[in-house]
């Protein structure tokens, strides 16, 4: 909902006003800026500063990002159906171009020494999983889903890094995939959106395109699926055992 770095530009008082606006958004929708700060006990002055800090000219701005997010949510909550949105994505992974990006992508893994997946949460589960399903297909392959691990890789080998994150901006997969850049390592990433700070680094993007699916329960708790990412990962690992195998019949007559 709020950019990471006004949060962290706020003070001890101005993470406390933060954290009610979190905690009480309904409430806050239909209060004014007099009686939310009288509420809270600070200052007018104090709740303006935090509305400036997270990016709002005032009080009612931030009030419409509030009510216009939890109407968002509400909606995408109502209508939302992943094995849809799943069939979708499934029109479009075999689609002429899809393929023929899979089939490039294939051929690097086929090329390369071993393949790291990273990710972190939900995406890092997924490259544990990714990781395991190349292993177990013949594929040479390890995973990072801790960003902050370091990489050991020698100039002499073919790495591919295949980055995962919905999102495609999060700050440390964002600083991983230009490290595994520097080592010269070649990056397949998968992400819901191109427009992503991940997609752009990517050598080889893929992206599925689906509306994003929120928890009632939790609010910032991301439910969309990641079907889509195990198609890839699995279509991917298929067609790369085939180009490898096929390398070897080569090499060999």
């Amino acid at each position: 909902m709020f950019e990471t770095v006004g949060i962290k530009q706020l003070n001890f008082l101005e993470t406390q006003v933060f954290n009610a606006l979190i905690a009480d958004r309904a409430e806050v929708e239909n209060e004014t800026i007099r009686g939310f700060a009288a509420r809270l006990h600070v200052s007018t002055s104090t709740v303006m500063h935090v509305c400036k800090k997270l990016g709002f000219e005032g009080w009612t701005e931030l009030k419409y990002h509030l009510k216009n997010e939890n109407n968002k949510k509400i909606l995408e909550e109502q209508d939302y159906d992943s094995m849809l949105e799943f069939s979708f994505f499934l029109n479009r992974l075999y689609s002429n171009d899809y393929q023929k990006q899979l089939n490039q992508a294939a051929k690097l893994i086929s090329d390369a020494d071993y393949c790291i997946f990273c990710g972190v949460g939900a995406s890092g589960s997924l490259c544990d999983y990714g990781s395991k399903y190349f292993v177990n297909i013949g594929l040479s392959s390890f995973v990072i889903s801790d960003p902050f691990q370091a990489v050991q890789t020698n100039s002499e080998n073919k790495i591919v890094a295949l980055i995962l994150s919905e999102s495609g901006n999060t700050d440390q997969v964002v600083k991983k995939t230009q490290e595994f850049k520097s080592y010269g390592a070649k990056i397949i990433s998968i992400t819901n959106s191109s427009d992503t700070a991940i997609a752009k680094l990517a050598d080889l993007g893929f992206t599925y395109n689906l509306m994003d699916e929120w928890s009632k329960q939790y609010p910032q708790g991301n439910l969309t699926t990641q079907l889509p990412v195990i198609a890839i990962i699995e279509t991917l690992a298929h067609k790369s055992i085939v180009k490898k195998a096929n390398c070897k019949i080569s090499l060999a007559t």
